[in-house]
């Protein structure tokens, strides 16, 4: 598609064979050819025939810009001039011009079963991941295993994961390649199908394999398969973090303590970088009860890794989402609370804790330093609302909404507390924009998140 050739066999059929320049141009001699079209442009005033046939001459000689000057100069004086159109669009294509697909698309309107317009189409909108256009001209391009693939990773980016998983399976049926294989398992794990992933998956032993692998094992309640499978996932390839993360991780669901600390000792000791999983450890010293070992190891990677964001917020928020509040609290209680990242952080801990006489002040007080933090406008709200002070919450949760309208938080807190006070519109207003933003938002599991498609094409090995 992107042979230099291919713009002169587009307009093989436009010009008369006893065209002197034409054969000058089948002969390969564009120097001459070009310098003849100047001589008889000079002679003449311009004409569509004569610059297209210069911006052949120029792109033969390898002059790209100066050939896409002549044929945009014909489409200038022809707009629907077909053979400088399909010039154009060939050189545009090439060159990746932002007109390209203008030019396309007038040859669309002219004749809309092009293939090849629809195919350049189709490989541009790939290009910008606009999902919705690979389609529609994927479907109307020639057909190949690359235009399938195309497809496949479109309806993925759609996230109408089923019809992705049918384009994938079509193309591993015809040859055997990893990376289609996993984009097949990925795309049932992404449908909610854990068994159809497991069996996708098949051969299939890297690291990125093995930690699907894994996470569809838990999903079908093969906890042991998926611990047996992690620590031999790990042991191959022991390195890797994000492996040792998920085994320990799975280890602290099955509140295997001790097992995990082992595995992420190990990790530590053997990894360049061992800042995360230093963290990690840190954590489940804390849930051993080992709280000041815990606190060492989070001051030993915040000081392995001080750009990392390891601190103790970041370590507080760490706590939180493994359901350990009351750790959190500890560690944020020795920071100065003036610090609104960090006041904001302890009073979503306190708010876990159903602690909201302290939470209260905290958010107040960055409220007053920093009057337009939704998040701790939102917080406050919530704060209020539990203890049925609805008006005031309503007043605080209107505010962050104004300040972050994509809250769905605020805007769930809202669709409840505008039915309580008997403003039924409002409350189906909220719930229409709660549906809004639902739609908009990639309604996928955080553990399946971890996990890319391959955009390795399918006629690569």
């Amino acid at each position: 598609m992107r042979s230099s050739g291919l713009a002169l066999l587009w307009i093989a059929a436009a010009f008369g064979d006893v065209t002197a320049i034409r054969e000058m141009i089948r002969a390969g001699r564009f120097a001459e050819a070009a310098a003849a079209c100047d001589v008889d442009l000079r002679k003449a005033p311009p004409n569509a025939a004569l610059l297209t046939l210069k911006g052949l001459a120029l792109r033969g000689a390898g002059d790209a810009p100066g050939a896409l000057a002549a044929l945009r100069g014909a489409l200038r004086l022809s707009p629907a001039y077909w053979p400088a159109l399909q010039a154009a669009a060939q050189l545009e294509f090439e060159a990746r011009d932002p007109r390209a697909r203008t030019t396309l698309e007038t040859i669309l309107r002219m004749e809309p079963a092009n293939a090849v317009a629809h195919a350049m189409l189709a490989e541009l909108a790939f290009e910008a991941s606009d999902w919705g256009r690979v389609l529609t001209h994927a479907d109307r391009a020639e057909k190949s295993p690359l235009a399938q693939w195309r497809r496949g990773v479109a309806l993925f980016g759609l996230e109408r994961y089923s019809e992705a998983a049918r384009e994938f399976a079509a193309l591993v049926a015809v040859r055997e390649h990893g990376p289609t294989r996993f984009n097949l398992a990925l795309a049932h794990w992404r449908a909610g199908n854990a068994p159809a992933a497991l069996a996708a998956l098949g051969p299939l032993d890297d690291a990125d394999a093995e930690s699907l692998r894994a996470a569809a094992l838990r999903a079908t309640r093969e906890v042991p398969k998926a611990l047996a499978v992690l620590q031999s996932a790990v042991e191959r390839y022991p390195r890797d973090e994000r492996l040792l993360l998920e085994l320990a991780l799975l280890c602290l669901d099955q509140n295997a303590i001790e097992l995990g600390i082992r595995v992420l000792e190990a990790g530590a000791a053997n990894h360049p970088a061992p800042a995360r999983l230093l963290t990690a450890l840190g954590v489940f010293r804390v849930r051993s009860g080992e709280t000041e070992k815990g606190e060492a190891l989070f001051a030993q990677a915040r000081k392995l890794a001080p750009e990392s964001g390891l601190g103790e917020v970041a370590t507080a928020t760490t706590l939180m989402q493994l359901g350990m509040a009351d750790e959190a609290v500890r560690v944020l209680r020795k920071l100065p609370v003036r610090e609104p990242m960090a006041a904001l952080t302890l009073a979503r801990a306190l708010l876990m804790r159903d602690e909201n006489a302290e939470a209260k002040p905290l958010l107040r007080a960055v409220i007053a330093r920093e009057p337009g933090n939704a998040a701790a406008r939102s917080l406050l709200g919530k704060a209020l609302a539990s203890e049925g002070a609805v008006r005031p919450a309503v007043s605080e949760l209107e505010a962050a909404l104004r300040l972050d309208a994509n809250d769905r938080g605020t805007v769930y807190q809202l669709m409840g507390l505008y039915k309580r006070l008997g403003r039924p519109s409002d409350s189906a207003r909220m719930a229409a924009r709660l549906r809004e933003l639902m739609a908009r938002e990639k309604a996928v599991d955080a553990e399946a998140q971890r996990y890319q498609l391959s955009l390795s094409p399918a006629n690569e090995r």
